[in-house]
């Protein structure tokens, strides 16, 4: 299980590089612990899918803290991870057009990412974007586990948002008339 120690179910799909953010996800993570621990918000489990060279450094960091974050490695089930969470969480500090983010929106989980890169345009207005520094990240996860009710409407939006994303037949029409537009 991704998500062994119960309580709401936070997800990161990603290569653990630089950037990627691992330090914002790992310091999100402990101001949002703090307030666990201090009774003002409900527990959590942060699953983080991917390895990469940020890995050994992010473990010793998660042992040393204590950080409610589960290394899960590599994985090939991301989006079956991402329909069994509650929030999926992109950290990165530059992006290119997310795949994950597109991932996301299909699984229809509330998302909040870092607004970098093609990251707002890739969302389509599915995704709360917020700033890549940790107290914002932690800011916007605190309001969706806080607040079921926000949490539907994130979720509904990355629906929404879903729908309006290219499909394969769309894909297709485009390259085929690519194609033309070259003869």
């Amino acid at each position: 299980d991704a998500w062994p120690q119960g309580g709401a179910r936070l997800l990161t799909v990603a290569r653990l590089a630089p950037q990627k953010g691992l330090p914002l996800l790992l310091e999100a993570a402990a101001i949002l612990s703090r307030e666990v621990d201090a009774g003002r918000l409900t527990a959590f489990t942060w699953a983080l899918a991917g390895d990469g060279p940020g890995r050994e450094q992010a473990a010793e960091r998660i042992a040393a803290e204590q950080l409610p974050v589960t290394l899960l490695g590599r994985r090939s089930d991301a989006p079956a991870l991402m329909e069994a969470a509650d929030i999926v969480v992109q950290t990165s500090l530059w992006e290119g057009q997310p795949l994950t983010i597109q991932e996301a929106l299909r699984a229809g989980t509330a998302i909040v990412a870092t607004d970098v890169g093609g990251t707002a345009v890739t969302a389509r207005g599915g995704a709360v974007l917020v700033d890549p520094q940790a107290q914002a990240i932690a800011e916007a996860l605190r309001t969706l586990l806080s607040d079921p009710a926000a949490r539907s409407r994130a979720a509904e939006r990355a629906r929404e948002a879903a729908r309006r994303l290219p499909r394969l037949e769309d894909l297709s029409a485009q390259l085929r008339q690519t194609v033309l537009d070259l003869h």
